[in-house]
């Protein structure tokens, strides 16, 4: 375990040294270009400034869709699958796991005692929701109309595009900004990127 999670930071951060050399070049390319040629880089700028709007793909992911009808209408072969499927689980959890190897094999993460802390707590609530789900198997082959009124209860639609209004609205205050401050852009972007670059270049070094 202990090679694995050493195998992804190594693999984790060589790729984020590349990315950070790549940009940083990107970086010092468009200030040294913004200090010789702003004109030309303002028509990268353009050409490149695309505003894609999140709405059409939320809309298509915020329209209701009504399961009801099907659930009611085959009530009993949906019972008899979360029986199966709860009592499965649950004779899984109960007999079969056992959290002492899971906390050995997880041992280098975290605390002995954490671990086992977390380990039994995630049984449990495993097992209290596949006991609920048990319950629900019954009422669903033998009574649905018993679930009619949690239904009504917990039947809540939530619209993303409500809280991403914020997000969808274009800024172009930075693109403003360069405008209006060319040369002062350009070093600024060449003086970082070359600083970065630098402390990349001294990393390998030590």
């Amino acid at each position: 375990m202990k090679a694995a999670i050493a195998l992804l930071v190594s693999v984790l951060g060589q790729a984020l040294y590349i990315l950070l050399l790549l940009g940083a070049a990107l970086g010092l390319l468009v200030g040294i270009m913004l200090l010789i040629d702003s004109q030309r880089v303002l028509r990268w700028n353009a050409y490149l400034n695309r505003w894609i709007s999140t709405g059409e793909s939320l809309r298509v992911l915020d329209q209701p869709h009504d399961l009801n009808r099907i659930v009611y209408r085959r009530h009993r072969i949906l019972g008899l699958v979360v029986l199966a499927a709860a009592l499965y689980a649950l004779d899984v959890l109960v007999f079969n796991i056992q959290t002492r190897p899971l906390v050995h094999i997880f041992r280098d993460l975290a605390n002995p005692g954490t671990l086992q802390l977390f380990a039994d707590s995630a049984r449990l609530f495993l097992v209290a929701g596949n006991a609920l789900a048990i319950l629900v198997g019954m009422i669903l082959v033998l009574r649905p109309s018993l679930l009619k009124g949690v239904e009504g209860w917990t039947d809540r639609q939530y619209s993303p595009r409500l809280s991403s209004q914020n997000l969808d609205e274009p800024r172009y205050q930075p693109d403003e900004f360069v405008r209006a401050h060319l040369r002062l852009a350009g070093i600024v972007a060449a003086g970082g990127s070359l600083f970065v670059l630098l402390s990349l270049w001294a990393s390998r070094l030590l």
